[in-house]
C-alpha cells in the first residue's frame, strides 16, 4: 500500500523543511516517541516523531526512512537537516501533536497506508 506524500503534507497541515519534496509516496507511517522500535523490516517509511536530536539520522541510516515529520512545530537543527539532505530524506514540520497526527493519518489514509502507532501513554 502506498500513499502520496503531498496528500499527507496537506492533511496534517505540514510545512516542508527544505526546497523541494524528494519522494512522492510512502508505504508506512511509523508514529512514535522511540525510533528504536523501527527495524530494517520496514521500507519506504514516514517517521512521525516529536524528537529532534541528531540520533534520528543514525536510525535513518539503518532503516529505509524516506521522510521525517516533526510534530509540535519542532524544526530540526541545521546539523540534522544537513544530514537528512545527504541521505535524501524529506523533512516536514507541523504544529499538530504526535497524537493528532496519528489520528489524522489513521482516519484519512488508514485504508491506503500502513499506520503503526507506538505512542507511549503518560
Amino acid at each position: 500500500m502506498q500513499t502520496d506524500l503531498r496528500s499527507i503534507l496537506d492533511a496534517i497541515e505540514g510545512t516542508l523543511v527544505g526546497p523541494e519534496l524528494l519522494h512522492e509516496t510512502v508505504d508506512l507511517a511509523f508514529t512514535g516517541t522511540d525510533p528504536n522500535e523501527l527495524t530494517d523490516d520496514f521500507s519506504n517509511v514516514l517517521l512521525v516523531t516529536n524528537l529532534v536530536h541528531t540520533r534520528l539520522m543514525q536510525v535513518a541510516e539503518e532503516v529505509d526512512i524516506v521522510a521525517i515529520l516533526f510534530t509540535n512545530a519542532h524544526v530540526p537543527p541545521e546539523k540534522v537537516a544537513k544530514r537528512a539532505a545527504e541521505l535524501e530524506i524529506d523533512l516536514i514540520t507541523t504544529k499538530l501533536t504526535l497524537e493528532e497526527v496519528a489520528r489524522r493519518l489513521k482516519a484519512e489514509f488508514g485504508k491506503t497506508l500502513d499506520v503503526k502507532n507506538h505512542i507511549q501513554s503518560p
